[in-house]
């Protein structure tokens, strides 16, 4: 059964810019971008708990193919997966949750 996603404003954000970003660079490379997202969002409903706690109760999943994490907190008694940022790995996180 999957939880309940939800993405905060701050990493809508962040996807746009990034898809923006990509797509000066490359035409479509951007969708590329959001597809793989949207494919670790998928697992992240499905099982949040495959990804261990790093930095309090925030978890990372890295995108594949894209240097980009997803910081996400789970709520296991509520069933929510709770997205507050997508950086790019050189991105320092822990000032920007």
């Amino acid at each position: 059964m999957s939880c309940r996603l939800i993405v905060s404003v701050r990493a809508e954000t962040d996807l746009r810019e990034a898809f923006v970003w990509y797509e000066q660079r490359t035409s479509g490379l951007g969708h590329d971008f959001l597809r793989c997202v949207e494919t670790k969002l998928e697992l992240l409903a499905r099982s949040p708990q495959l990804f261990r706690q790093r930095f309090g109760p925030h978890r990372l999943a890295a995108t594949a193919r894209f240097p980009y994490a997803i910081y996400f907190i789970w709520d296991e008694v509520n069933r929510i997966v709770a997205v507050r940022r997508v950086l790019h790995f050189k991105q320092d996180s822990r000032f920007q949750m």
